[in-house]
């Protein structure tokens, strides 16, 4: 049986701050597990992860974690811990004086050659490195550490396209469980063997490949604007109850204006409706937009994903990266602005 690292038992709320973002997660990491965390950008994602590392506390409920569990973990502001004035070889002489002190000096040299630091790169300071070299050095110095549960939050951000090729042969070479976060399907297809799906405020198995995944995805924002929609006619009808209601009370108290016929009252009901329909259009506009590109940059890089899969050039393997890199880049900030406009339409609808 294989052993367990890590049970989450009844955490009814993970949150940063005081915002609660899942509820209820009840969930087991058994070693030698590769999951790959899937949901769109503000479900919980990184808060999911963030909490398995310790790096947040649940707001309650509790973390059982397995006998001997070491967990290594990588996010784009674990950049911070970098020295700029040291180079990789100190960074990784120190870390080993804390690790395991026995290590050589060339044994360090070649492990950093593993992630391409060689010749004078090792003693190049850290200051004047890379977004992505930097990356790669967090990477070396947190695999040195040999954990059993590696967590890893957008690791290829930053990275070219061989070295988010290295990185994932260096995972699955990896001994340990995988807990990934990623947009790079590439990557998230090669690594991982399962995955999890984080939305709607909880954690549940997807049981599907990356192709139903990105068909989720579009039914899921298919689904949230007939939802947005069905808000805007359930908020027009409360609105026009409302205003009815204020003016019976006001009637039957100290207001002896007339009350609207039937006629005009469904003209006024109209004219808030095109009101708030008038203030809103542009951003529906925008939303709409917003989905269509999404769903065009979704089969742009399923083509490309597919196509890294035939031999090619390095020169054709560098372009296609490339442009991968510039397709996840758009594509997490056309999720973030779809959210937006969804918060927008909604406060614009509650204030009416």
């Amino acid at each position: 049986m294989a052993e367990q690292l890590a049970r989450g038992e009844l955490l009814p709320d993970i949150a940063p701050g005081d915002k609660v973002i899942l509820r209820g997660v009840s969930r087991s990491v058994m070693a030698g597990q590769r999951i790959g965390i899937l949901g769109a950008n503000g479900q919980g994602k990184s808060t999911l992860v963030k909490t398995i590392a310790r790096e947040m506390a649940p707001m309650a409920g509790r973390i059982t974690e397995g006998k001997g569990l070491s967990i290594g973990y990588f996010a784009q502001q674990e950049l911070d811990v970098l020295r700029p004035d040291d180079n990789p070889l100190q960074h990784m002489v120190r870390l080993a004086k804390e690790v395991s002190p026995q290590a050589r000096e060339q044994e360090l040299r070649n492990f950093l050659g593993n992630f391409r630091f060689v010749g004078d790169m090792v003693a190049q300071p850290v200051g004047t490195m890379s977004g992505g070299e930097k990356a790669r050095l967090v990477l070396c110095m947190i695999v040195w550490q040999r954990p059993n549960l590696l967590l890893l939050d957008e690791p290829t951000n930053h990275l070219d396209l061989t070295t988010r090729e290295a990185l994932a042969m260096a995972l699955n070479e990896f001994e340990g469980t995988v807990l990934l976060v990623s947009h790079d399907r590439a990557l998230l297809r090669t690594v991982c063997d399962e995955f999890w799906l984080v939305g709607r405020g909880g954690i549940e198995p997807f049981e599907g490949d990356l192709d139903d995944y990105q068909r989720y995805l579009l039914d899921e924002a298919k689904r949230l604007r007939e939802q947005l929609k069905t808000d805007e006619t359930v908020a027009a009808s409360a609105i026009a109850s409302s205003a009815g209601g204020q003016k019976d009370l006001k009637n039957s108290a100290v207001d002896h204006t007339p009350r609207l016929n039937p006629a005009e009252q469904r003209k006024a009901d109209a004219e808030r409706r095109q009101k708030l329909a008038a203030a809103t259009r542009p951003w529906r506009k925008e939303l709409e937009q917003a989905d269509a590109r999404m769903h065009a940059i979704h089969a742009e890089k399923a083509a490309l994903e597919d196509a890294l899969t035939r031999p090619m050039s390095p020169a054709d393997m560098a372009t296609t990266g490339k442009r991968l890199k510039e397709l996840a880049d758009e594509l997490d900030t056309l999720e973030m602005r779809w959210l937006e406009l969804g918060e927008l339409i909604e406060q614009a609808e509650s204030a009416q």
